[in-house]
């Protein structure tokens, strides 16, 4: 796997067309040697190899939000063979592209969504891009003291994943 970057968001990515208003947004970029791994295969590679102490961290964070009445239902689900409408952990899938997929939730603090974008070249280049809109003054809090955990966990899950890839 080559340097985890910091990058903006692919210009060919369809995520802004899932969000109304984006309040938040982060990208981070790999690269591999090219491979036949479907977009939906890395997607799975991304979220199914989660470190012992991110799948830590979530059911803490599952039993606290549960207190406000956010959302926290899990999906395991490892199979390719999911669709548009499916929950796949805590996502639910909105659009599966040849290049791209496009999760997220809808909740009453803030909406999210999540892009898996490969960029086939020489190498493959996988960008994993998170957009955020704040629904009201709960999510902006919510977030303010998520944001920093939130960066760890997505580059740790790249750097498992990338490893899977």
């Amino acid at each position: 796997m080559s340097k985890l970057s910091k990058t903006s968001l692919p210009k060919e990515s369809i995520i802004n067309n899932f969000i109304k208003r984006n309040d938040y947004e982060d990208c981070y970029s790999f690269t591999v040697p090219n491979n036949n791994k479907s977009i939906r295969e890395i997607y799975i590679s991304l979220f199914s190899s989660a470190p012992k102490w991110v799948e830590g961290m979530m059911k803490l964070r599952n039993k606290i939000v549960r207190l406000f009445g956010l959302k926290n239902e899990m999906n395991r689900n490892e199979n390719t063979n999911f669709g548009v409408g499916d929950k796949i952990g805590i996502f639910k899938i909105y659009a599966i592209q040849e290049d791209e997929i496009i999760a997220g939730e809808d909740d009453k603090h803030l909406d999210f969504r999540v892009s898996i974008h490969r960029i086939i070249e020489k190498e493959t280049t996988v960008c994993i891009s998170t957009l955020v809109q704040y629904n009201n003054w709960f999510g902006k809090l919510y977030f303010f003291v998520v944001k920093p955990f939130h960066k760890i966990v997505v580059k740790s899950l790249i750097r498992k994943a990338a490893k899977k890839i």
